[in-house]
Protein backbone atom coordinates (compact mmCIF):
# COMPACT_ATOMS: atom_id res chain seq x y z
CA UNK A 1 0.00 0.00 0.00
CA UNK A 2 2.97 2.61 1.15
CA UNK A 3 4.84 1.86 -2.26
CA UNK A 4 1.37 2.57 -4.10
CA UNK A 5 1.13 5.84 -2.35
CA UNK A 6 4.42 6.67 -3.30
CA UNK A 7 3.75 5.95 -7.27
CA UNK A 8 0.73 8.14 -6.37
CA UNK A 9 2.83 11.35 -5.33
CA UNK A 10 5.07 10.22 -8.12
CA UNK A 11 2.51 10.63 -10.86
CA UNK A 12 1.11 14.20 -9.03
CA UNK A 13 4.14 15.60 -9.35
CA UNK A 14 4.98 14.30 -12.88
CA UNK A 15 1.45 15.63 -13.68
CA UNK A 16 1.99 18.95 -12.41
CA UNK A 17 5.42 19.77 -13.90
CA UNK A 18 7.35 22.60 -12.20
CA UNK A 19 5.36 22.78 -8.93
CA UNK A 20 6.56 19.62 -7.05
CA UNK A 21 9.18 20.90 -5.36
CA UNK A 22 7.76 24.41 -4.79
CA UNK A 23 4.13 24.12 -4.59
CA UNK A 24 1.17 22.31 -3.01
CA UNK A 25 3.39 19.00 -2.75
CA UNK A 26 5.50 21.39 -1.43
CA UNK A 27 3.53 22.86 1.32
CA UNK A 28 2.14 19.13 2.27
CA UNK A 29 5.76 17.73 2.54
CA UNK A 30 6.58 20.45 4.96
CA UNK A 31 3.96 19.99 6.96
CA UNK A 32 4.41 16.33 7.17
CA UNK A 33 8.09 16.61 7.88
CA UNK A 34 7.76 18.87 10.22
CA UNK A 35 4.84 16.45 12.09
CA UNK A 36 7.19 13.63 11.39
CA UNK A 37 10.48 15.23 13.71
CA UNK A 38 8.14 16.17 16.70
CA UNK A 39 6.67 12.54 17.02
CA UNK A 40 10.48 10.81 16.01
CA UNK A 41 11.07 10.53 19.67
CA UNK A 42 7.90 9.11 20.35
CA UNK A 43 6.72 5.27 19.51
CA UNK A 44 3.57 4.01 18.44
CA UNK A 45 1.80 7.51 19.22
CA UNK A 46 -2.26 7.48 18.05
CA UNK A 47 -2.68 10.56 16.06
CA UNK A 48 -5.68 11.74 13.59
CA UNK A 49 -6.47 15.47 11.82
CA UNK A 50 -9.66 16.34 14.12
CA UNK A 51 -10.07 20.34 12.11
CA UNK A 52 -9.11 21.16 8.78
CA UNK A 53 -10.26 24.99 7.37
CA UNK A 54 -9.86 26.97 4.19
CA UNK A 55 -8.98 30.25 3.96
CA UNK A 56 -7.34 30.09 0.84
CA UNK A 57 -8.83 30.61 -2.47
CA UNK A 58 -8.86 26.65 -3.28
CA UNK A 59 -12.32 24.58 -3.14
CA UNK A 60 -13.42 22.40 -1.39
CA UNK A 61 -12.20 19.28 -4.01
CA UNK A 62 -8.50 20.12 -3.81
CA UNK A 63 -8.99 20.47 -0.17
CA UNK A 64 -9.81 17.12 0.24
CA UNK A 65 -6.93 16.06 -2.12
CA UNK A 66 -4.36 18.27 -0.49
CA UNK A 67 -5.81 16.46 3.23
CA UNK A 68 -5.32 13.14 1.02
CA UNK A 69 -1.52 14.20 0.14
CA UNK A 70 -0.93 14.55 3.77
CA UNK A 71 -2.16 11.84 5.30
CA UNK A 72 -0.51 9.25 2.31
CA UNK A 73 2.40 10.86 3.89
CA UNK A 74 2.32 10.76 7.32
CA UNK A 75 1.37 6.86 6.75
CA UNK A 76 4.43 6.19 6.02
CA UNK A 77 5.76 7.32 9.62
CA UNK A 78 6.71 3.91 10.99
CA UNK A 79 6.03 5.78 14.72
CA UNK A 80 2.85 7.04 14.41
CA UNK A 81 -0.51 4.88 13.94
CA UNK A 82 -2.38 7.58 11.97
CA UNK A 83 -6.48 7.53 12.24
CA UNK A 84 -8.22 8.77 9.18
CA UNK A 85 -11.61 10.52 10.59
CA UNK A 86 -12.36 12.80 7.51
CA UNK A 87 -16.22 12.00 6.08
CA UNK A 88 -16.56 14.97 3.56
CA UNK A 89 -14.98 18.68 3.29
CA UNK A 90 -17.91 21.10 1.94
CA UNK A 91 -17.99 25.08 2.61
CA UNK A 92 -14.62 25.35 3.54
CA UNK A 93 -14.90 23.09 6.64
CA UNK A 94 -13.59 19.22 6.78
CA UNK A 95 -16.03 17.17 8.62
CA UNK A 96 -14.39 14.47 10.69
CA UNK A 97 -16.04 11.53 12.37
CA UNK A 98 -15.12 12.24 15.90
CA UNK A 99 -16.90 9.40 17.43
CA UNK A 100 -13.51 7.14 16.56
CA UNK A 101 -11.35 9.55 18.42
CA UNK A 102 -11.74 7.43 21.34
CA UNK A 103 -7.63 6.89 22.41
CA UNK A 104 -5.97 9.22 20.54
CA UNK A 105 -2.44 10.59 21.73
CA UNK A 106 -2.32 14.04 19.74
CA UNK A 107 -4.94 15.98 17.97
CA UNK A 108 -3.76 17.94 14.85
CA UNK A 109 -5.98 21.05 13.31
CA UNK A 110 -4.68 22.24 10.03
CA UNK A 111 -5.86 25.89 8.22
CA UNK A 112 -4.74 27.37 4.77
CA UNK A 113 -4.74 30.82 4.32
CA UNK A 114 -4.49 32.88 1.61
CA UNK A 115 -1.20 35.54 1.93
CA UNK A 116 -1.22 37.49 -1.22
CA UNK A 117 0.26 35.31 -4.05
CA UNK A 118 1.02 32.69 -1.31
CA UNK A 119 -0.90 29.54 0.16
CA UNK A 120 0.31 29.46 3.72
CA UNK A 121 -0.65 25.73 6.33
CA UNK A 122 -1.01 26.71 9.80
CA UNK A 123 -0.87 23.27 11.65
CA UNK A 124 -1.43 22.73 15.25
CA UNK A 125 -0.72 19.71 17.87
CA UNK A 126 -2.72 19.36 21.03
CA UNK A 127 -1.67 16.62 23.46
CA UNK A 128 -4.90 14.83 25.28
CA UNK A 129 -2.54 13.52 27.66
CA UNK A 130 -1.18 17.10 28.68
CA UNK A 131 -4.10 18.50 27.76
CA UNK A 132 -2.78 21.46 26.10
CA UNK A 133 -1.46 22.95 22.71
CA UNK A 134 2.43 21.42 22.36
CA UNK A 135 2.84 22.85 18.90
CA UNK A 136 2.29 25.53 16.65
CA UNK A 137 4.05 26.12 13.13
CA UNK A 138 2.97 27.61 9.82
CA UNK A 139 4.53 27.03 6.12
CA UNK A 140 3.91 29.40 3.16
CA UNK A 141 4.66 28.24 -0.24
CA UNK A 142 3.41 30.23 -3.70
CA UNK A 143 0.78 28.23 -5.83
CA UNK A 144 0.02 28.94 -9.02
CA UNK A 145 -2.82 29.34 -11.10
CA UNK A 146 -1.80 26.14 -12.78
CA UNK A 147 -1.51 24.12 -9.82
CA UNK A 148 -4.75 25.67 -8.43
CA UNK A 149 -6.25 24.17 -11.77
CA UNK A 150 -4.64 20.66 -11.45
CA UNK A 151 -5.92 20.60 -7.40
CA UNK A 152 -9.33 21.20 -8.50
CA UNK A 153 -9.90 19.18 -11.10
CA UNK A 154 -12.11 16.56 -10.51
CA UNK A 155 -9.73 13.57 -11.70
CA UNK A 156 -7.58 12.66 -8.99
CA UNK A 157 -7.54 8.89 -9.47
CA UNK A 158 -5.12 6.67 -11.89
CA UNK A 159 -6.54 3.41 -12.89
CA UNK A 160 -3.07 2.16 -11.92
CA UNK A 161 -3.83 2.32 -8.16
CA UNK A 162 -7.28 2.16 -8.08
CA UNK A 163 -10.05 -0.39 -9.13
CA UNK A 164 -10.47 -2.41 -12.15
CA UNK A 165 -12.40 -5.01 -14.33
CA UNK A 166 -10.75 -7.79 -13.80
CA UNK A 167 -13.74 -10.28 -14.82
CA UNK A 168 -16.80 -10.37 -16.99
CA UNK A 169 -19.17 -12.55 -18.54
CA UNK A 170 -22.58 -13.24 -19.08
CA UNK A 171 -25.51 -14.75 -16.84
CA UNK A 172 -28.49 -15.92 -16.64
CA UNK A 173 -31.58 -13.35 -15.71
CA UNK A 174 -32.74 -12.24 -12.71
CA UNK A 175 -29.60 -13.07 -10.79
CA UNK A 176 -29.41 -11.38 -7.15
CA UNK A 177 -26.45 -11.93 -5.64
CA UNK A 178 -23.11 -13.42 -5.51
CA UNK A 179 -21.37 -14.07 -2.55
CA UNK A 180 -18.15 -16.89 -1.88
CA UNK A 181 -16.16 -18.89 0.88
CA UNK A 182 -13.62 -21.07 0.98
CA UNK A 183 -14.99 -25.00 0.90
CA UNK A 184 -13.32 -28.03 2.71
CA UNK A 185 -10.79 -28.65 0.42
CA UNK A 186 -9.86 -25.08 0.49
CA UNK A 187 -10.95 -23.58 -3.19
CA UNK A 188 -13.37 -20.91 -3.29
CA UNK A 189 -16.98 -21.67 -4.15
CA UNK A 190 -19.14 -19.16 -5.77
CA UNK A 191 -22.39 -18.94 -4.79
CA UNK A 192 -24.85 -17.24 -7.40
CA UNK A 193 -28.28 -16.53 -5.80
CA UNK A 194 -31.31 -16.64 -8.73
CA UNK A 195 -35.36 -16.27 -7.39
CA UNK A 196 -35.74 -19.99 -7.86
CA UNK A 197 -32.26 -21.43 -7.19
CA UNK A 198 -29.06 -21.29 -6.25
CA UNK A 199 -25.78 -22.18 -8.42
CA UNK A 200 -22.32 -22.65 -6.92
CA UNK A 201 -19.75 -22.59 -9.09
CA UNK A 202 -15.54 -23.38 -8.69
CA UNK A 203 -12.64 -21.09 -10.43
CA UNK A 204 -10.94 -22.87 -12.91
CA UNK A 205 -7.72 -20.17 -14.41
CA UNK A 206 -10.18 -17.18 -15.21
CA UNK A 207 -13.50 -19.13 -15.93
CA UNK A 208 -15.98 -20.30 -12.96
CA UNK A 209 -16.91 -23.80 -13.47
CA UNK A 210 -20.88 -25.08 -12.35
CA UNK A 211 -19.82 -27.37 -9.01
CA UNK A 212 -23.51 -27.43 -7.37
CA UNK A 213 -27.06 -26.22 -7.62
CA UNK A 214 -30.27 -26.59 -5.39
CA UNK A 215 -33.77 -25.29 -5.82
CA UNK A 216 -34.99 -22.90 -3.26
CA UNK A 217 -38.19 -23.56 -1.77
CA UNK A 218 -40.50 -20.07 -0.29
CA UNK A 219 -43.09 -19.76 2.37
CA UNK A 220 -46.45 -18.61 1.76
CA UNK A 221 -47.27 -15.77 1.13
CA UNK A 222 -45.34 -15.67 -2.07
CA UNK A 223 -45.36 -11.66 -3.19
CA UNK A 224 -45.59 -10.76 -6.75
CA UNK A 225 -42.76 -8.38 -8.07
CA UNK A 226 -41.51 -7.01 -11.07
CA UNK A 227 -38.10 -7.08 -10.58
CA UNK A 228 -36.89 -10.12 -8.03
CA UNK A 229 -34.09 -8.90 -5.24
CA UNK A 230 -32.46 -10.47 -2.60
CA UNK A 231 -29.37 -10.90 -0.43
CA UNK A 232 -27.25 -13.91 0.28
CA UNK A 233 -24.90 -14.63 3.21
CA UNK A 234 -22.38 -17.22 4.49
CA UNK A 235 -20.44 -17.96 7.13
CA UNK A 236 -19.43 -20.95 9.59
CA UNK A 237 -21.04 -21.32 12.63
CA UNK A 238 -19.40 -24.45 14.74
CA UNK A 239 -19.01 -27.50 12.39
CA UNK A 240 -21.80 -26.10 9.92
CA UNK A 241 -21.81 -23.61 6.72
CA UNK A 242 -24.49 -21.38 7.22
CA UNK A 243 -26.41 -19.84 4.17
CA UNK A 244 -29.70 -17.38 4.67
CA UNK A 245 -31.11 -16.28 1.49
CA UNK A 246 -34.00 -13.57 1.58
CA UNK A 247 -35.88 -11.67 -1.15
CA UNK A 248 -38.44 -9.16 -1.87
CA UNK A 249 -40.79 -11.86 -2.67
CA UNK A 250 -41.37 -13.52 0.62
CA UNK A 251 -41.70 -12.25 4.16
CA UNK A 252 -39.07 -15.31 5.31
CA UNK A 253 -35.71 -15.79 4.22
CA UNK A 254 -34.43 -19.34 4.36
CA UNK A 255 -31.74 -20.48 6.48
CA UNK A 256 -29.70 -23.71 5.07
CA UNK A 257 -26.81 -25.70 7.18
CA UNK A 258 -24.68 -28.02 5.05
CA UNK A 259 -24.68 -30.99 6.93
CA UNK A 260 -23.88 -34.74 5.77
CA UNK A 261 -22.39 -33.42 2.57
CA UNK A 262 -25.97 -31.86 1.77
CA UNK A 263 -27.92 -28.92 2.47
CA UNK A 264 -30.72 -28.82 5.26
CA UNK A 265 -33.25 -26.65 6.18
CA UNK A 266 -32.28 -24.72 9.77
CA UNK A 267 -34.81 -22.18 10.15
CA UNK A 268 -36.47 -19.09 9.08
CA UNK A 269 -36.55 -14.95 9.42
CA UNK A 270 -38.73 -12.79 9.25
CA UNK A 271 -36.02 -10.22 7.49
CA UNK A 272 -33.22 -10.43 5.11
CA UNK A 273 -30.05 -10.88 7.26
CA UNK A 274 -26.28 -9.31 5.45
CA UNK A 275 -24.06 -9.99 7.53
CA UNK A 276 -23.37 -11.98 10.94
CA UNK A 277 -21.76 -9.43 13.31
CA UNK A 278 -20.65 -9.82 17.16
CA UNK A 279 -21.81 -7.56 19.91
CA UNK A 280 -20.92 -7.44 23.37
CA UNK A 281 -19.30 -11.41 22.28
CA UNK A 282 -22.28 -12.15 20.97
CA UNK A 283 -22.97 -12.65 17.31
CA UNK A 284 -26.03 -11.20 15.77
CA UNK A 285 -27.34 -11.35 12.48
CA UNK A 286 -28.14 -7.86 11.07
CA UNK A 287 -30.56 -6.68 8.06
CA UNK A 288 -33.78 -5.31 6.87
CA UNK A 289 -36.98 -6.15 5.59
CA UNK A 290 -37.84 -5.29 2.34
CA UNK A 291 -41.55 -3.54 1.41
CA UNK A 292 -43.75 -6.65 0.32
CA UNK A 293 -43.19 -6.96 -3.25
CA UNK A 294 -41.32 -3.66 -3.55
CA UNK A 295 -37.61 -3.32 -4.44
CA UNK A 296 -36.76 -0.82 -1.29
CA UNK A 297 -35.92 -1.86 2.55
CA UNK A 298 -38.36 -0.45 5.48
CA UNK A 299 -37.22 2.24 7.80
CA UNK A 300 -35.57 -0.43 10.04
CA UNK A 301 -32.58 -2.47 10.54
CA UNK A 302 -32.68 -5.68 12.69
CA UNK A 303 -30.35 -7.57 15.16
CA UNK A 304 -31.37 -11.32 16.02
CA UNK A 305 -29.33 -13.01 18.11
CA UNK A 306 -27.56 -16.11 16.48
CA UNK A 307 -28.42 -19.52 17.22
CA UNK A 308 -28.51 -23.09 15.34
CA UNK A 309 -31.30 -23.90 14.94
CA UNK A 310 -32.37 -20.32 14.23
CA UNK A 311 -35.99 -19.15 14.92
CA UNK A 312 -37.60 -16.25 13.94
CA UNK A 313 -39.03 -13.64 16.31
CA UNK A 314 -37.12 -11.97 19.05
CA UNK A 315 -34.78 -9.40 16.89
CA UNK A 316 -34.68 -6.07 18.58
CA UNK A 317 -34.49 -3.32 15.65
CA UNK A 318 -33.38 0.22 15.69
CA UNK A 319 -34.89 3.21 13.21
CA UNK A 320 -33.01 4.70 9.89
CA UNK A 321 -34.84 5.20 6.73
CA UNK A 322 -36.79 3.88 3.91
CA UNK A 323 -33.79 2.25 1.88
CA UNK A 324 -33.38 1.69 -2.16
CA UNK A 325 -30.11 0.50 -0.80
CA UNK A 326 -28.29 -0.48 2.75
CA UNK A 327 -25.14 -2.65 3.74
CA UNK A 328 -23.27 -2.63 6.88
CA UNK A 329 -19.26 -2.30 7.47
CA UNK A 330 -17.24 -4.18 10.41
CA UNK A 331 -13.90 -4.23 11.80
CA UNK A 332 -13.01 -7.50 13.24
CA UNK A 333 -16.87 -8.35 12.86
CA UNK A 334 -17.93 -5.15 15.40
CA UNK A 335 -20.68 -3.18 13.40
CA UNK A 336 -18.64 0.07 12.35
CA UNK A 337 -21.51 1.77 10.21
CA UNK A 338 -24.94 1.59 8.33
CA UNK A 339 -24.46 3.20 4.87
CA UNK A 340 -27.85 3.64 3.08
CA UNK A 341 -29.39 4.87 -0.62
CA UNK A 342 -32.34 6.47 0.25
CA UNK A 343 -35.89 6.55 -1.94
CA UNK A 344 -34.28 9.75 -3.25
CA UNK A 345 -31.58 8.06 -4.19
CA UNK A 346 -29.37 10.31 -1.57
CA UNK A 347 -26.54 8.46 0.36
CA UNK A 348 -26.83 8.62 4.02
CA UNK A 349 -24.60 7.16 6.78
CA UNK A 350 -25.52 6.14 10.20
CA UNK A 351 -23.08 5.14 13.00
CA UNK A 352 -22.46 2.15 14.98
CA UNK A 353 -25.52 4.03 17.76
CA UNK A 354 -27.56 4.76 14.39
CA UNK A 355 -26.84 8.41 14.67
CA UNK A 356 -27.08 10.03 11.13
CA UNK A 357 -24.12 11.35 10.07
CA UNK A 358 -23.26 14.04 7.30
CA UNK A 359 -22.26 12.16 4.28
CA UNK A 360 -20.54 12.95 1.03
CA UNK A 361 -22.27 16.50 -0.24
CA UNK A 362 -24.83 15.40 -3.01
CA UNK A 363 -23.69 12.20 -3.23
CA UNK A 364 -26.33 10.01 -5.20
CA UNK A 365 -26.62 6.49 -6.29
CA UNK A 366 -28.86 3.53 -6.62
CA UNK A 367 -26.94 0.28 -5.58
CA UNK A 368 -24.09 -0.29 -2.78
CA UNK A 369 -21.91 -2.58 -0.77
CA UNK A 370 -19.27 -2.21 1.96
CA UNK A 371 -15.97 -4.57 1.65
CA UNK A 372 -15.25 -5.43 5.20
CA UNK A 373 -14.34 -2.02 6.81
CA UNK A 374 -12.32 -0.30 4.02
CA UNK A 375 -13.70 -0.17 1.14
CA UNK A 376 -17.22 0.90 -0.32
CA UNK A 377 -18.53 0.99 -3.63
CA UNK A 378 -21.65 2.66 -4.93
CA UNK A 379 -23.34 2.77 -8.58
CA UNK A 380 -24.65 6.17 -10.03
CA UNK A 381 -28.10 6.75 -10.62
CA UNK A 382 -27.85 5.71 -14.73
CA UNK A 383 -29.67 3.35 -17.06
CA UNK A 384 -28.04 3.59 -19.99
CA UNK A 385 -24.24 4.65 -18.78
CA UNK A 386 -23.47 3.99 -15.42
CA UNK A 387 -20.37 4.70 -12.96
CA UNK A 388 -18.86 2.35 -10.23
CA UNK A 389 -17.49 4.80 -7.30
CA UNK A 390 -15.14 3.31 -5.11
CA UNK A 391 -15.21 5.24 -1.34
CA UNK A 392 -12.33 4.44 1.38
CA UNK A 393 -14.10 4.26 4.63
CA UNK A 394 -11.20 3.23 6.76
CA UNK A 395 -10.84 4.33 10.56
CA UNK A 396 -14.73 5.69 9.94
CA UNK A 397 -14.54 7.96 6.97
CA UNK A 398 -15.56 8.36 3.29
CA UNK A 399 -12.92 9.32 0.57
CA UNK A 400 -13.39 9.12 -2.87
CA UNK A 401 -10.88 6.96 -4.16
CA UNK A 402 -11.44 5.90 -8.05
CA UNK A 403 -14.87 5.32 -10.32
CA UNK A 404 -15.41 3.66 -13.65
CA UNK A 405 -17.28 3.52 -16.10
CA UNK A 406 -20.14 0.94 -16.81
CA UNK A 407 -21.88 0.37 -19.99
CA UNK A 408 -25.43 -0.45 -19.06
CA UNK A 409 -26.98 -0.34 -15.86
CA UNK A 410 -25.86 -1.63 -12.37
CA UNK A 411 -28.48 -3.89 -10.84
CA UNK A 412 -26.67 -5.07 -7.58
CA UNK A 413 -23.39 -4.98 -5.70
CA UNK A 414 -21.74 -7.23 -3.56
CA UNK A 415 -18.60 -7.54 -1.52
CA UNK A 416 -15.96 -10.81 -2.74
CA UNK A 417 -13.01 -11.96 -4.24
CA UNK A 418 -11.61 -12.96 -7.16
CA UNK A 419 -8.68 -15.75 -7.20
CA UNK A 420 -7.25 -13.94 -4.11
CA UNK A 421 -8.50 -10.36 -5.47
CA UNK A 422 -10.31 -8.86 -2.50
CA UNK A 423 -13.18 -6.31 -4.42
CA UNK A 424 -16.94 -5.95 -5.48
CA UNK A 425 -18.85 -7.88 -7.96
CA UNK A 426 -21.63 -6.10 -10.12
CA UNK A 427 -24.47 -7.34 -11.97
CA UNK A 428 -25.05 -4.87 -14.94
CA UNK A 429 -27.98 -4.99 -17.57
CA UNK A 430 -26.90 -4.25 -20.72
CA UNK A 431 -29.07 -3.58 -24.15
CA UNK A 432 -28.59 -7.20 -26.62
CA UNK A 433 -28.86 -6.93 -30.33
CA UNK A 434 -32.62 -7.03 -30.73
CA UNK A 435 -35.59 -4.65 -30.43
CA UNK A 436 -36.18 -4.71 -26.63
CA UNK A 437 -33.74 -7.50 -26.16
CA UNK A 438 -31.53 -7.15 -22.67
CA UNK A 439 -28.63 -9.34 -21.68
CA UNK A 440 -27.13 -9.65 -18.02
CA UNK A 441 -23.28 -9.28 -17.47
CA UNK A 442 -21.32 -9.83 -14.40
CA UNK A 443 -18.44 -8.19 -13.62
CA UNK A 444 -15.45 -8.08 -10.88
CA UNK A 445 -13.19 -5.37 -9.65
CA UNK A 446 -10.57 -5.68 -7.76
CA UNK A 447 -8.20 -3.33 -6.42
CA UNK A 448 -4.69 -3.68 -7.88
CA UNK A 449 -2.41 -2.58 -5.34
CA UNK A 450 -3.42 -5.18 -2.68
Amino acid sequence: MKKAIGFLLALIALGAGAWAQQGAEALVADGAAYLGSFFKDKFDVRVAVVRFENGSELGDLAMQKIYQMLVSRLEGEKNIQLKDLLVDFSDGRGVFNLSQSDGLDFLIELKLIQNKSKTGLGLTVFSRLQDRVVAVKYFEKAVSKGEMDLLQARNFAFSALGFSKQLEFESKKHLMDIQSIAGADGRMQYYFFYPDEIIIYVANETRLEKHFQFKLKWSRPFFPTRHPEGKLLLFRSAQDLVLTAGSNFSPYSQVLAFRAGQWQEAGQVDFVPFRLVTMNQNPYLVGGRYEEGRNFFKDRVYFLPFAMPVASGGAYQKKTCPAMAMDFSEAAGQLQAVHVIDRDYAYRLFSPGFEEMKPLAERRGASLAALDGEWLAMSDYSRTSDQLYFLDIRDGGLRPAYAGKVDGEVQFIAAGNWQGTRGFWAGVLQAAPGAGMERLLVQFWGKRDE
